[in-house]
């Protein structure tokens, strides 16, 4: 019974695994797509209004950058600082014509 019981609260712990979120804001709609490159995953952000907007489960330490392109072609990064495993961290930026703020 223990080891059921043990095997109950361990899926449960799995399932809420803690995601990091990661928001670029794209007020002038200057972006065509923006993508987290993380922990050597991509994961393309998904556009909802005027903003990119990602959820990602952390299994590293370190950093990465969220990959911009424009409308215009041109290539931009914003940089993710160090996440780490279980923090929760929450990363916004904002697209400008000079880049990633």
């Amino acid at each position: 019974m223990k080891w059921l019981t043990f095997a109950v609260l361990l899926a449960l712990t799995a399932c809420a695994r803690v995601e990091d979120v990661f928001v670029v804001r794209d007020d002038q709609k200057l972006v065509e797509e923006a993508t987290l490159d993380l922990c050597g995953v991509e994961i393309t952000l998904a556009r909802l209004g005027e903003q990119f907007v990602g959820r990602k489960a952390i299994d590293c330490e370190g950093s990465g950058q969220v990959k911009l392109r424009y409308t215009t072609g041109k290539k931009h990064e914003c940089i993710v600082g160090y996440v780490t495993p279980g923090a929760g961290q929450h990363f916004s930026f904002r697209a400008t014509k000079k880049g990633c703020q």
